[in-house]
């Protein structure tokens, strides 16, 4: 295996904390069961444990590096697979649909990655905007991030991320990786996450509407759901509509289901006085 440049240190800017436990990489790849079938984009790939876990089992891996150091180590130390793809790019600037086209690529994929903290809201809305092309996204995440994609309605954790997420996708916290695991150590532990693709039983009139309900809902969070939208609203239409639903006028933002934030857009989707802003 060819030795990184001496002149290599971990850059902190990329947020690089490169996975060293063999048991955690043998429960990431029993967790993603890779198939013959597969091609899976993994983003920020670092050393190549999980690259050179996943492709003697895939179809094909495209590998998504933005250091130019490691993309020059990777395309040494794993050159001898044929199934490999790796691009040094940033992966929030990569064309995955022109790229899977280009490389005749027509079924659906699985994405995996370390993300670091500072760019994981970006990554999730690049993976919701190509969200057509993913079969399944299998990621690593800090766990207090992780907490917020899972939780649900009246825990502490329930945020507007959660409504996000889980509008697009169904998450599951699989297992958490102690920050041991990592060279070198980050500040906390971290998890690992399953997100799948999901139908809601009841469709937003404007999702760009929906979310800055649910934006406004939580950016006051200590406020009441009445005085936090009405904001957007008249607070007399506010509590009409709120009665309306049979929802109580003194709920907060975290006592509301994401169904619940639908049918308040909805609502105000149809109201005749609501001015719809451009978002």
């Amino acid at each position: 295996m060819p030795s990184l440049p001496l002149n290599f240190h971990s850059k902190k800017r990329f947020g690089q904390n490169f996975l060293t436990d063999k048991n955690i990489l043998s429960k990431i790849l029993k967790s993603i069961s890779v198939s013959e079938d597969d091609v899976i984009l993994e983003i920020g790939p670092g050393k190549g444990i999980l690259t050179r876990g996943l492709l003697p089992w895939a179809d094909k891996v495209i590998a998504v590096e933005l250091d130019k150091y490691l993309y020059g180590y990777l395309k040494t130390d794993l050159g001898d697979f044929n199934n490999l793809e790796l691009i040094n790019s940033d992966i929030l600037e990569f064309d995955l649909r022109g790229f899977l086209k280009k490389i005749n690529v027509k079924h659906k994929i699985k994405l995996t990655g370390n993300i670091p903290y500072n760019i994981t809201s970006p990554i999730l809305e690049y993976v919701f905007s190509n969200i057509n092309l993913i079969d399944s996204v299998y990621i690593m995440v800090q766990k207090e991030f992780a907490l917020r994609l899972v939780a649900r309605p009246n825990t502490k954790d329930y945020s507007s991320i959660s409504c996000f997420v889980q509008f697009h996708m169904e998450p599951t916290l699989l297992f958490t990786v102690k920050r041991t695991c990592f060279s070198p150590k980050p500040k906390v532990d971290s998890c690992f996450v399953r997100l799948l693709p999901r139908q809601l039983r009841l469709k937003p009139k404007d999702n760009d509407l929906l979310f800055k309900v649910i934006r406004n809902a939580f950016n006051q969070r200590r406020k009441n759901v009445l005085n936090s939208l009405s904001t957007l609203l008249d607070k007399g239409e506010v509590t009409d509509i709120l009665a309306k639903l049979r929802l109580n006028s003194n709920l907060r933002a975290e006592n509301l289901s994401l169904e619940d934030y639908i049918r308040i857009s909805n609502a105000f989707f149809d109201c005749n006085n609501f001015s719809h802003p451009v978002l």
